[in-house]
């Protein structure tokens, strides 16, 4: 009773405006800041349960945003703060409860304070900046995936610093189409399992809407992207790969190159709806279309993309029982199993400018295959085996794909392979 109490009172506190406070301020586990470095391996460090950790990239002085991220995938979110120079915060799971949502089976509720929301999230980042020395923490952009909440998580912090939120992932679609003021003004990305029920209800919407729509113009609604995970009984062990790509091409689209003095606002470029590109989601196929927002028609169910890279990637990920799969230099990633060729989370980064070679295999009938990175052509195989050698790719995270071009000039894709360069 009189820790509820307590806690009743400090959030009341809190919620006037009281600065970020000490650990006893805090629920159990977030305060003092608990610091991660690169050395742990990151499937030994997933196992820890009561604690978030703040990892800050080695020798970078000032971080360019914030990555709010789950300890809960296999793949290790260290690789994505380094490529983006940003600090990541590692959230447990029942730590979910502390930022706004009761999943009573991960237990936390029983501590006995009450549920929290986002404001802790950002209390906790103004306590770190003090700790760490690093005042920008306050002020820089924020991207997120917490899981399946989203909607509920995304949408609180976009209220409380509606400036800061970058871009956002992970919700079910019914509170993702709800939650139209956040998607409105922040690109939001989010998958589920490709079931028959929807595959039905889709050939459906199809068959009712297509011809209706062929020639007029149909942008997306707001920013937000759907797309279907691929062949696994639960999401979440593909869906990771989509949002990882998915908020790497809205931070190189929106963050500035030059950033104020630490500490001081960021100004991120304006989101124009129409300068981004667009996927139909409704089609079941290995080949969906896509386009400039702004120029897309015919498109039953239009998805928003930051941009072209965008736009390829999520095409290969959404493809259907693919024709074709990029073998070498790394292939897509799987759920169990040995995954050091998985490339992103699972094998060594590669260093820009090293030579790769690419490989191909496939079941269809193909005159060529185009080996690519997102929308960039890095070569072309005319003949089997599908190889191209002597590939070399600059800093960043790439979604590799491979494209099947058959006689008659139809094409289509594999799902992406992620590899990071630095």
């Amino acid at each position: 009773m009189q820790t509820s109490l307590r806690w009743i009172i400090t959030i009341a506190v809190l919620a006037l405006g009281a600065g970020p406070g000490v650990a006893a301020d805090f629920p159990p586990g977030w305060l003092p800041v608990n610091r991660l470095d690169e050395k742990p391996m990151w499937s030994d460090f997933r196992k820890i349960d009561d604690k978030i950790h703040l990892y800050l990239p080695q020798d970078v002085k000032t971080v360019r945003g914030v990555f709010a991220c789950f300890v809960f995938h296999s793949q290790d979110p260290r690789e994505l703060a380094d490529l983006w120079e940003f600090a990541l915060v590692t959230v447990p799971w029942p730590f979910e409860y502390d930022l706004g949502h009761n999943d009573k089976r991960n237990g936390r509720y029983k501590l006995g304070h009450p549920m929290g929301d986002m404001g802790i999230f950002l209390r906790y980042l103004e306590a770190a900046a003090k700790e760490t020395n690093h005042p920008e923490l306050t002020t820089v952009p924020i991207v997120g995936w917490l899981m399946q909440n989203g909607p509920r998580l995304g949408g609180d912090l976009f209220q409380r610093a509606p400036e800061r939120v970058l871009a956002w992932s992970d919700g079910f679609p019914k509170p993702v189409a709800e939650a139209a003021a956040m998607t409105a003004k922040v690109p939001f990305a989010y998958a589920w399992e490709f079931t028959p029920a929807e595959e039905k209800e889709r050939h459906t919407l199809r068959e009712a809407k297509f011809d209706l729509l062929k020639s007029q113009p149909t942008p997306p609604l707001n920013l937000s992207c759907r797309a279907n995970t691929y062949g696994f009984p639960d999401g979440v062990y593909s869906k990771f790969n989509f949002f990882a790509f998915f908020l790497d091409r809205c931070i190189a689209q929106r963050l500035p190159k030059e950033l104020p003095e630490p500490g001081k606002p960021v100004v991120l470029k304006r989101w124009v709806k129409e300068d981004g590109w667009a996927g139909d989601y409704n089609e079941i196929g290995n080949w969906n279309a896509i386009a400039l927002a702004k120029d897309a028609k015919g498109m039953v169910d239009p998805q928003w993309l930051p941009d072209e890279y965008a736009a390829w990637a999520w095409r290969a990920y959404h493809t259907h029982r693919p024709e074709i799969r990029l073998t070498a230099p790394i292939v897509e990633y799987r759920k169990s199993g040995d995954r050091k060729d998985c490339g992103f989370g699972f094998s060594p980064a590669v260093k820009p400018g090293t030579p790769l070679a690419f490989a191909a295999e496939g079941t269809g009938e193909f005159a060529q295959v185009e080996f690519r990175d997102g929308d960039r052509l890095l070569g072309v195989s005319a003949q089997t085996p599908w190889k191209l050698d002597g590939v070399k790719l600059d800093r960043g995270l790439h979604a590799l794909i491979a494209v099947g071009v058959k006689t008659d000039g139809t094409r289509t894709s594999s799902r992406p392979a992620l590899l990071v360069v630095k």
